[in-house]
């Protein structure tokens, strides 16, 4: 009787542990998610669970989730009005990277931005350059924004800097880029870094370059004012969701993030 008493106790502590640390993990998961707002263009937030946010090619902040405060981060990829709002860099409270590489260091986030180019042909330059990539590390997420890239490849020092990208936000089709569907240029940069989720935010195309997405990687559409996402719920190969005005390109399914 008392070796049944002293299983029944070791089976009950067992049956505590494994209750306690489940909701641990389940709690550690949901804290680690971030919130990816897209807003028309290339205008994102992300927004980490402790509140800390970065917003990136802010365009219309009419539209943001929340009025920018001290603790945020503006990022801006290069010098196009549906990208900049001069006025709100300029009145911007908090730490900012505008059109220029550099680095931003906060308690759980890193960000760096470095040099690309708007067309293949346009020179590199630290600051005033023609486009931007931002490199955005954050509960244990890499974010790469790429603002309107038009080159024809992603160089080695690129690639090296970019590592291993988790989601990328990026065009696929901007006349103003020669990116098309037909150079396929937005898809072959996409392949050099094989990230798990593309976000598209340019398609110029009347949606030709949305429909040969889809039938290049598993692709969603979202009406969501933002996606959760974590390191626990990303696909294990690239998928692309679409989002805001690109959703109605072509019909897919919903996206559950």
């Amino acid at each position: 009787m008392l070796i049944y008493l002293r299983k029944t106790k070791r089976i009950l502590l067992l049956i505590w542990i494994i209750i306690v640390f489940s909701g641990d993990a389940a709690f550690v998961m949901a804290d680690n998610r971030i919130k990816l707002y897209f807003e028309e263009n290339a205008q994102v937030e992300l927004i980490d669970a402790k509140g800390s946010r970065v917003l990136i090619d802010v365009h219309d902040p009419g539209v943001l989730s929340s009025p920018p405060k001290a603790t945020d981060i503006l990022l801006t990829t290069h010098n196009h009005g549906d990208h900049r709002r001069l006025d709100f860099v300029k009145d911007f409270p908090g730490q900012q990277l505008d059109i220029k590489v550099g680095q931003i260091k906060l308690p759980g986030i890193t960000i760096r931005g470095i040099a690309s180019a708007h067309n293949d042909d346009d020179q590199f330059k630290d600051e005033g350059g023609s486009n931007y990539i931002f490199i955005i590390d954050m509960a244990g997420l890499r974010i790469a924004h790429f603002g309107d890239i038009g080159q024809v490849a992603l160089t080695p020092d690129q690639l090296q800097a970019l590592g291993k990208v988790d989601i990328a936000i990026t065009q696929l089709a901007n006349p103003y880029s020669d990116m098309s569907a037909q150079n396929k240029k937005g898809f072959k940069l996409m392949d050099q870094i094989k990230p798990k989720l593309i976000i598209p935010t340019h398609i110029m195309d009347y949606g030709a370059s949305a429909k040969l997405a889809a039938e290049k990687w598993e692709s969603f559409e979202s009406y969501k004012k933002y996606l959760s996402l974590s390191t626990d719920n990303l696909p294990t190969r690239t998928a692309i969701i679409f989002m805001g005005r690109n959703a109605d390109l072509i019909k897919l399914p919903y996206s559950d993030l």
